[in-house]
């Protein structure tokens, strides 16, 4: 009887876990990339670049921004070609976040691989509320697409992992 009640238990969890993934809601970046929110995000124009923006009830935020480097900081596909993979590339990125994300310690930045595109992950931990911060950045041409999500301190959740992992290029 036992193995019976934990089988249902655990068939009724999968399910559970299959529909919220499942019912995430696929926004279109831009003609590019695709990526799935919880719910419909807000969009956000600040400066000339669009974000979009969610808020969930237990307070998790995701953002998306897709940034063309060639024209905010006239870095086109070929000048990028050769240092996207570096180290040091990525270092001077994740300095210039760090300038302007100064309530924040950020570990080491690590160069990946999503498709044939080369990616930036980072994780930071906020200083006063102890929120952790993941950012997931994927190169494409000279087009950055930058993901986060804040997770509220001391929460457990794969909501980042979901959400990070469900960019998809459109098609």
């Amino acid at each position: 009887m036992k193995k019976t009640y934990y089988l249902i238990l655990f068939v009724l969890m999968l399910s559970a876990t299959t529909k919220a993934q499942t019912n995430w809601v696929t926004k279109n970046i831009d003609e590019k990339l695709s990526i799935k929110f919880p719910a419909e995000p807000e969009m956000v124009t600040k400066n000339g670049i669009d974000s979009y923006l969610f808020k969930g009830n237990d307070s998790v935020k995701y953002s998306t921004t897709a940034v063309d480097l060639k024209v905010a900081a006239h870095l086109d596909s070929a000048t990028l070609a050769p240092v996207k993979d570096k180290q040091e590339f990525a270092d001077s990125m994740m300095a210039g976040m760090a300038k302007k994300k100064t309530n924040y310690t950020f570990g080491a930045v690590t160069i990946g691989k999503w498709k044939t595109y080369t990616t930036y992950t980072i994780s930071g931990l906020e200083n006063t509320n102890k929120s952790t911060l993941y950012i997931k950045m994927i190169l494409v041409g000279s087009k950055m697409y930058t993901l986060s999500c804040l997770i509220p301190a001391n929460m457990v959740t794969k909501s980042n992992e979901v959400f990070l992992g469900s960019v998809e290029i459109v098609k």
